[in-house]
């Protein structure tokens, strides 16, 4: 009988440390992508050529921002002297185009693949810098470089764009904030939702 009482403690216990691990591995899992708000949708990327060459060819980036004025603004560090410009419409304005915390995206696809994945996916990090913005709440756009680094002014961090934003050089800190991105290369449409 009492043999019996602690196989049936032990059972217990088992799946009490069985069903923590699994929410522990949800949670890790989730929180991969940030809970701040973030939209942006445009078609033909074909017709920018900056946004084209970050959704098509490895190791390329580019910011999207959308400064005083009327138009968003696509560079990319590979070609600093050509700017693409997308003329902000009266629909985009209603459906609520929303560049991430900081007024600004980075797209591109990274020569990393994700763990698990066969061949790289277009990924998207919010502009601004994780670390000033928690600690400081001040927005600050981080910097893109040739080679998937992004690297910000304030705190000095360099974060690996090919390496899941994290910080690659400086005081170890959080990752960039990372955004739910689909590419779809049939209609060259880019959708990046995270509401």
């Amino acid at each position: 009988m009492r043999l019996h009482r602690s196989i049936k403690s032990l059972i217990a216990m088992l799946v009490v440390l069985v069903a923590t691990g699994i929410v522990s591995s949800c949670e890790k899992a989730e929180n991969r992508y940030s809970g701040y708000r973030a939209y942006f949708k445009y078609a033909p990327v074909s017709a920018k050529p900056n946004l084209y060459r970050a959704c098509t060819s490895l190791g390329e980036f580019c910011s999207i921002t959308y400064p005083p004025g009327v138009n968003y603004v696509i560079k990319s560090p590979s070609t600093p002297s050509a700017v693409d410009y997308i003329q902000r419409t009266a629909l985009q304005g209603y459906q609520g185009f929303v560049l991430g915390v900081g007024g600004g995206l980075i797209v591109g696809m990274p020569t990393i693949p994700e763990m698990l994945e066969q061949e790289s996916q277009v990924t998207c990090y919010d502009l601004c810098c994780p670390n000033c913005y928690q600690a400081y709440h001040i927005l600050k756009q981080l910097e893109l470089h040739v080679g998937g680094l992004a690297t910000c002014s304030s705190c000095h961090r360099t974060y690996d764009l090919n390496n899941q934003g994290m910080v690659s050089k400086g005081d170890a800190g959080r990752s960039l904030f990372r955004y739910y991105v689909h590419y779809y290369a049939p209609t060259q449409s880019l959708t990046i939702n995270n509401n």
